[in-house]
């Protein structure tokens, strides 16, 4: 039934704006067809995307080359969004049942603004759900799969180097409670210090592609699209949403703390990375993944009647849903207009 009522038509609400929108629509899709359009094997495509879209990720462009010959830029886009739309269902399939929520709420996902960036951020959007995916088969110790997937999701986007940590979060450290609310409010204080702190890391690394993004971000006169990533909504969302989700569903009473892990991870990265808009923005659609997860986790800890759980549930979804439908970013990035 869920299914038929929400599965199916969040889907085609979904395919009409993303899959079918203009190919000139918004910034980044006229570059990434423009680039799509100018590839011409696989040998080639990856100085391609380098020299036309200016991204560096190692599986992105050589991925879309294999396909090229079959689709058209408007099939591609298609295949992209049935992609994106498949890897977060099935991220759901395996991980909702750790909360006890019915995994068809995955769709949900696509009344956030994580509908948008899925025509947008192409890359990412694909790369999140495959990491997260990774994410949660490493603490299933299934490590060759995890292995597999997670390295999948940074050859698509470098923002999914940080599901590397998997390793560090296993640490009995993160079995106690008040360690999933101290780390959140210790990232947002040491903000100040983030430039300092991630330079570091980037310089330790010593990845060239990664050493440009930091350049682009930190650099004293860039300025972001977004401006203070604090005044934007999905900001405060995803903040009060992760954090709230972390403070009532208590990781010590569930066996698989997957998902709360994963939440203070990426919780983190958006207030550490406070006062550098572009930083914490990359992040947010991590937290957007979660988030039909989260406010289940929520409104399931109140104590009210069954009806009126669904009707809170669903309906914060719905209301989410309009904002994201009208809001001006949102149209312009895909074309339509009200």
């Amino acid at each position: 039934m869920m299914l038929l009522l929400l599965v199916a038509p969040v889907f085609i609400y979904g395919f009409s704006l993303v899959a079918m929108r203009s190919l000139d629509a918004g910034n980044d899709t006229p570059r990434y067809v423009s680039t799509y359009n100018q590839l011409n094997g696989l040998s080639t495509s990856v100085s391609v995307g380098i020299r036309t879209y200016g991204n560096t990720e190692f599986l992105w462009w050589p991925l879309q080359s294999v396909i090229k010959p079959f689709l058209s830029p408007r099939g591609w886009l298609i295949t992209n969004y049935l992609l994106v739309f498949y890897f977060v269902g099935m991220y759901y399939k395996k991980s909702a049942r750790t909360l006890g929520v019915n995994a068809q709420v995955f769709a949900l996902v696509f009344l956030t603004f994580f509908l948008i960036y899925s025509g947008n951020i192409m890359r990412q959007a694909l790369a999140v759900p495959i990491g997260a995916l990774g994410f949660w088969l490493f603490y299933q110790r299934r490590f060759l799969f995890a292995s597999l997937a997670i390295a999948i999701s940074i050859g698509l986007h470098w923002s999914c180097l940080v599901f590397l940590t998997a390793p560090a979060l296993l640490l009995p450290f993160f079995n106690r409670d008040r360690v999933y609310l101290l780390i959140p409010l210790l990232s947002l204080a040491l903000s100040i210090l983030s430039s300092q702190i991630i330079g570091d890391l980037v310089n330790a690394l010593g990845v060239a592609q990664i050493s440009d993004k930091f350049n682009l971000y930190f650099s004293a006169d860039h300025q972001s699209h977004i401006g203070a990533v604090w005044k934007t909504a999905n900001f405060w969302i995803c903040t009060l949403s992760s954090f709230t989700f972390l403070l009532v569903s208590k990781p010590s009473l569930h066996a698989d703390k997957s998902i709360h892990i994963y939440s203070l991870l990426f919780l983190s990265l958006v207030l550490f990375g406070v006062n550098t808009a572009d930083f914490s923005e990359r992040y947010i659609p991590f937290l957007l993944l979660v988030l039909p997860l989260q406010i289940a986790a929520i409104i399931n800890s109140v104590n009210a009647p069954a009806v009126i759980k669904s009707l809170a549930y669903f309906g914060f979804f719905l209301v989410l849903a309009g904002l994201v439908f009208f809001a001006e970013s949102s149209q312009y990035t895909l074309g339509y207009t009200i």
